[in-house]
Order: structure tokens, then C-alpha cells, then sequence
């Protein structure tokens, strides 16, 4: 049949499927003599016959794939059944020899079985529907654990969103408004405080009541009461600190001991959801093509054309044949609710893991606004200290500059005072002595004190604007690199 090619195009190997789900029956019914087909007595081909090809598909464990186990595979067959010379050819086109086994090991032995028993056309025509009972089995075959595949990593995935308590504190202030602090023996002497009303206050107590005892939990933690300044801890049988726990694969823990969750959790069910379709489209599919050869053979008993010989005597076998694909079909059907539940769980749970991711995100913007408000009102008590520096310094600026005017108000007289303290001119009786030599001496000593000071200060400028410099040549060079 010309639609045999149709079927071997999705097969081999490509970097992605293609027409993968395309799962087609065809056939042709040639048994009048008016409707022969080929008549080549060499080949024994008489012309009266009927055929049909298919392809069927079903999951297989791949052993080499260790994160996914599991593989759907599909195979093509095409059966040609010469009703006149007995005459039963097949083509199966599968990429490995499991059906090869399955039918060898049916057909192989001595004695004649209802697969290879050709002496009638009668037997020939069991033998057909016998084979195609194989591939038809093989097509419900695994179904049952791939899908428990899929529900197990499943729930490893997602089982922490159940278990996330939404009411963990986050603050002191919230774990003092949501609990009641209860008297209680040396804890640093407190007073015991007024019950806050708050109504999830019964909930989160019965909620505590079901959980594991104190005993075998970790020590809880000491959280800051923000009236009193003191720590406190959480109430008898109410803790948030959490025993270790294995974690699951894709589940992460936070500071709580509760599930956090990435968007990487959502993607990883969304691949879920698209297997659990593909295999829904898939057990269709085949339920599909099963049903089209259970009929297409009924629809052959019932021909007219088909000597009534020859549906006599395998009459049963059709039987035996319809009851067959009914139980697959019905083991198909099955496998399909399951697969229909899975994907209403798993809508369900990514509708819950979008809240979850809200929240978190909700919570850690809390949180952020918190540390910010905390920062603004540090920089405000900064801004306070540099407000009241910056009036210090401007009252000691006006000191300075009265000093500085004070100073060059009395700077001339103090120069000619002390010039004339010393032996360069003396005033004696009346008469004024002049002493060149002790001015010598004084510009010997004064002038080069001066040129060493301003030497000195010169360097000192000269080094600190050379440092300052290089540090900004070397915060451009980070600059630019980044």
C-alpha cells in the first residue's frame, strides 16, 4: 500500500519529533473478482486479498536516561492477506526487536500454534488476528507505571506546597501579636502581657496541637519583643524551628523550615503537564487505530464476499479477537481517567504554586521594606549627627576666624616688637645703636628655615595630589573594565 510510506516518515532519527503524533489506519478490500488487484501466479499472488497498515504506539523504559526513564515508542505495520492462495505477508518497522522476539517466540516450535497454523484460510485468518493481539498488547503495555512515573516525581516536586505554613512569623512584632504570651517561670522575670485579639489565634493553636512535641524539635528560636526589649520565646508547643528533614529533589528549605519555591518548580511541572498530555493524546490515539481494526475485521466477516466457510470456522477466534481489544481498550480508557486526573491535579497545583510564588514574593518585598525602613531611619539619625556637626563646625569657624582676625590685628606690632628685642638696633641714653653683623647672623638662620618649610609643604601637596591621582586613574580603569 502506497500509505505505508505515510507511516515510515515519522520514524528514525531526528533532533526533534516530527508528525509524531500521526497514528493512521488504512485499508483495501480486493476480494470480488471484479475488484482484483496484482495477479502474478510466480510471486503467488492471486489478486483477492485485503490489506491494512497501521502504526501503534506505546512507552518503553530507556535504561541509558537517567533523570527520565522512559521513552515513547511507536512502530508501522502493514499486513497483506491473499484469501485465495493462503498467503499471509507482513511488515513490521519498529526501532527495536521487541515485537521481533514476541512473534518469533510465538511462531517458533514443532507443533503448529494459532499463529502458524496456515493449512486453511480459516486457520490463516486466526493466525492474522492472533498477531495483531501482540502488537495491539504491546501498544497497553507500561502505561500503568509511566504514569506512576509521572505522579510520583510529581508529588516530589510539588508535595511541599500542601505543607507550607502561610501564618510563620516574620517579624517579632507579628509572632507578639499573633501568639498570646503566657506566664511562665524564669523568663528573665517578665510580667505576663494582655492577650492580643486575634483571630487566627484558635486556628494556629490547634494547628500547634498536631504538631510533633517539643522534645523533638530543635531548640525554638529566641525571637525580640519589641515593648518590653527583651527575648522571648514562642509559647509551650508552639514552635517554628524544624527537625531536619531529607529534602526532596526541586524542594528547597527556608530559614522557617518551610518549602520555598523557584520558578524553576514551575517549569518542571509544566514538563510534567505536557508528558501527561502527550500520553493522554497517545492512549487515544491508539484506542483510536484498535477500535478502526477490530471493525475493519468485522466489517471483513460481514462481507458477502467472504465465503461463509471461512467465517465459520474462525468465528471464534473473531470473538476471542473483539473480547481482546475491548480489554485493552477498556485497560486504555482507564489509564486515561488517571492520566485526565493527573492533569487536573497538576493544574490545580501550579494555580497553588503561583500563590505560593506571590506570597513569597510578597514577603520578601515585606521584608525589604523593613530593612529599608530600618535604613532610612538610620541614615535620618546619620543625617541628625551631621546636622549637629555641621553647626559645631560653624560655630567653631566664626571662633576661628575672630582668632584669625585678632592675630593679624597684633601680627605687625609683634614682628616690630620682637625686632627691636633683639641686639640688630639698641636704644641706649638716647642714642641708637645699629648692629649689622646680628642682622647677618639672623637672615643666616631665618631665610633658610623659611625655604626648608616651604620645601616641605611644597613636597607634601606634591605627593598627596600624586595619590589622589593615581586612585582616581585607578577607579576609572575598574570603571571601564566593568
Amino acid at each position: 500500500m502506497p500509505e505505508f510510506v505515510d507511516l515510515l516518515l515519522p520514524l528514525g532519527y531526528r533532533k526533534a519529533p516530527q508528525d509524531f503524533f500521526s497514528n493512521c489506519f488504512y485499508q483495501q478490500t480486493r476480494l470480488s473478482n471484479n475488484s482484483h488487484g496484482l495477479h502474478v501466479p510466480e510471486r503467488a499472488w492471486s489478486g483477492q486479498d485485503f490489506q491494512i497498515c497501521y502504526s501503534l504506539k506505546s512507552v518503553e523504559r530507556a535504561e541509558v536516561q537517567f533523570e527520565w526513564p522512559w521513552s515513547i515508542d511507536h512502530y508501522a505495520t502493514q499486513h497483506v492477506f491473499d484469501v485465495r492462495n493462503v498467503r499471509s505477508t507482513w511488515v513490521v518497522v519498529k526501532g527495536s526487536r521487541i515485537l521481533e522476539n514476541r512473534i518469533t517466540s510465538a511462531t517458533s516450535g514443532h507443533a503448529p500454534t494459532e499463529f502458524s497454523s496456515y493449512e486453511t484460510v480459516g486457520k490463516a485468518l486466526s493466525a492474522a488476528l492472533s498477531t495483531h493481539l501482540i502488537m495491539i498488547d504491546w501498544s497497553a503495555e507500561n502505561w500503568r507505571w509511566y504514569i506512576n512515573f509521572l505522579e510520583d516525581r510529581f508529588q516530589e516536586i510539588s508535595e511541599g506546597a500542601l505543607s507550607t505554613d502561610s501564618d510563620i512569623p516574620m517579624s517579632a512584632k507579628e509572632i507578639e501579636d499573633l501568639f498570646a504570651l503566657r506566664p511562665r517561670t524564669n523568663t528573665q522575670n517578665t510580667t505576663p502581657t494582655r492577650r492580643p485579639r486575634v483571630s487566627s489565634l484558635r486556628s494556629a493553636v490547634q494547628k500547634a496541637n498536631t504538631m510533633p512535641s517539643i522534645a523533638e524539635l530543635a531548640p525554638p528560636q529566641q525571637f525580640q519583643i519589641t515593648k518590653s526589649g527583651k527575648k522571648q520565646p514562642l509559647p509551650p508547643g508552639i514552635s517554628i524551628a524544624t527537625p531536619e528533614v531529607p529534602e526532596s529533589p526541586g524542594v528547597r528549605y527556608d530559614i522557617y523550615g518551610q518549602p520555598t519555591f523557584r520558578f524553576r518548580n514551575l517549569q518542571d511541572i509544566q514538563e510534567f503537564e505536557e508528558s501527561a498530555n502527550d500520553a493522554r493524546l497517545v492512549l487515544k490515539l491508539n484506542m483510536s487505530i484498535c477500535k478502526q481494526i477490530a471493525d475493519f475485521y468485522r466489517s471483513l466477516f460481514d462481507n458477502e464476499e467472504l465465503p461463509r466457510t471461512v467465517v465459520d470456522e474462525c468465528q471464534e477466534s473473531m470473538q476471542r479477537f473483539e473480547r481482546r481489544v475491548k480489554g485493552v481498550m477498556s485497560h486504555m480508557e482507564s489509564q486515561i481517567l488517571r492520566v485526565e486526573g493527573l492533569l487536573r491535579l497538576i493544574a490545580d497545583r501550579k494555580t497553588l504554586l503561583y500563590g505560593l510564588l506571590e506570597f513569597q514574593n510578597t514577603r520578601s518585598n515585606k521584608l525589604l521594606a523593613s530593612e529599608s525602613h530600618k535604613s532610612t531611619r538610620r541614615m535620618e539619625m546619620v543625617t541628625h549627627e551631621m546636622s549637629l556637626i555641621a553647626r559645631e563646625t560653624k560655630t567653631e569657624t566664626v571662633s576661628m576666624k575672630i582668632i584669625t582676625l585678632v592675630t593679624l590685628f597684633f601680627l605687625p606690632g609683634t614682628f616690630v616688637a620682637t625686632l627691636m628685642s633683639t641686639d640688630i638696633i639698641r636704644w641706649d641714653s638716647g642714642t641708637k645703636d645699629y648692629q649689622p653683623g646680628a642682622l647677618h647672623v639672623y637672615l643666616l638662620i631665618c631665610l633658610p628655615f623659611m625655604a626648608a618649610t616651604f620645601i616641605f609643604w611644597g613636597a607634601y601637596q606634591w605627593l598627596e595630589r600624586r595619590k589622589e591621582r593615581h586612585q582616581q586613574e585607578k577607579a576609572e580603569a575598574e570603571a571601564n573594565s566593568t
